[in-house]
């Protein structure tokens, strides 16, 4: 049985989109690492970006999303009245900051 999928087009703000392109090394991957944070990330308690609709400096892409996780991301953004777009740019920037965050703690951690 074949998992449905949704066509999703973020517009990514320009450092976010580096952020996301720098962890990744091959095409196909940045669908993976988005699917990844959007199921890790708990995205109805995660601080929202406020994402001015005036911003000229975006980076859309196309995401192809299962349609589990996009009605998901739908419903969450309904209840949180923001934009599915200010949703997953929200998660990505949650994300790598909580990533960033273990990366400095490993780094100042005592050498045995």
């Amino acid at each position: 049985m074949s998992v449905k999928t949704v066509f999703f087009r973020p517009r990514f703000l320009a450092s976010i989109d580096a952020k996301l392109r720098a962890q990744i090394s091959r095409r196909g991957e940045l669908v993976q690492l988005v699917i990844l944070i959007l199921t890790e990330v708990d995205l109805s308690t995660i601080p929202l970006l406020e994402i001015s609709s005036d911003i000229q400096d975006l980076a859309e892409t196309t995401v192809k999303l299962p349609a589990t996780l996009h009605a998901h991301m739908k419903r969450i953004a309904a209840t949180r009245n923001v934009s599915m777009n200010a949703l997953v740019n929200s998660a990505v920037s949650f994300y790598d900051a909580k990533k960033q965050k273990k990366m400095s703690a490993k780094k100042n951690r005592p050498q045995l």
